[in-house]
């Protein structure tokens, strides 16, 4: 891991985290170890926000820093480039819960894997989800909550999707902080991870199974 790349990120260092990335391209360095060290700075500055550290403006810099950096020539032709499984992810957190900290994380992660994914952000309603899978044909749903209050919710947009004939067609992930086995059986999903880089490890290899 490049430490003053990881750093800078952590600090939201823009200038010094543009001028690190183009002089890791420059000297031979892998864009997909780049985007490994990028995604474990999120994690970093995730981690200082639940600390209490960071407020949530920083997170939103922080990701959005990432983002811009992703797309530097060199790391947007190796990500275009790169043989990704076939395949869709649609990714939201439930109605009545607004945290997106963990799920930005696994939408940038899932990104620079060269994944295909739609965010429908937080507060998603149950029918958005399935106008989501009925439009852009999924073979993934990734639904995040924080709140134990909201396993219902989940448990509900679930069932909706089986009542609309659609669930035999995608595999469902549980994300946030009520992933966790209980809950995913609870709720109907097919797996679950509180952990971005476990939940990208288990969507990758859900595609390939395709």
């Amino acid at each position: 891991m490049e430490k003053k790349l990881i750093e800078a990120v952590e600090n939201i260092d823009e200038p010094l985290a543009i001028r690190q990335v183009k002089s890791l391209l420059a000297s031979g360095r892998n864009p997909k170890e780049i985007s490994n060290d990028l995604n474990f700075a999120l994690q970093r500055v995730a981690n200082r926000y639940e600390k209490g550290e960071y407020y949530i403006a920083d997170l939103i810099m922080a990701g959005e820093l990432v983002s811009s950096l992703l797309k530097i020539s060199g790391m947007e032709s190796e990500r275009s480039s790169r043989q990704a499984p076939a395949g869709k992810i649609v990714v939201g957190t439930v109605f009545d819960d607004i945290h997106d900290v963990g799920k930005n994380i696994f939408v940038s992660m899932l990104h620079s894997e060269g994944l295909e994914v739609i965010d429908l952000g937080t507060d998603v309603p149950t029918e958005e989800f399935i106008q989501a899978i009925r439009k852009e044909k999924p073979q993934i749903l990734g639904i995040s909550g924080i709140l134990t209050s909201v396993v219902e919710n989940i448990r509900v947009v679930v069932d909706a999707i089986t009542a609309a004939g659609l669930r035999d067609h995608i595999k469902i992930i549980l994300g946030g902080a009520i992933a966790g086995k209980e809950y995913a059986k609870y709720v109907g999903a097919d797996g679950f991870s509180s952990d971005a880089i476990e939940g990208v490890s288990i969507c990758r290899e859900w595609l390939t199974q395709e």
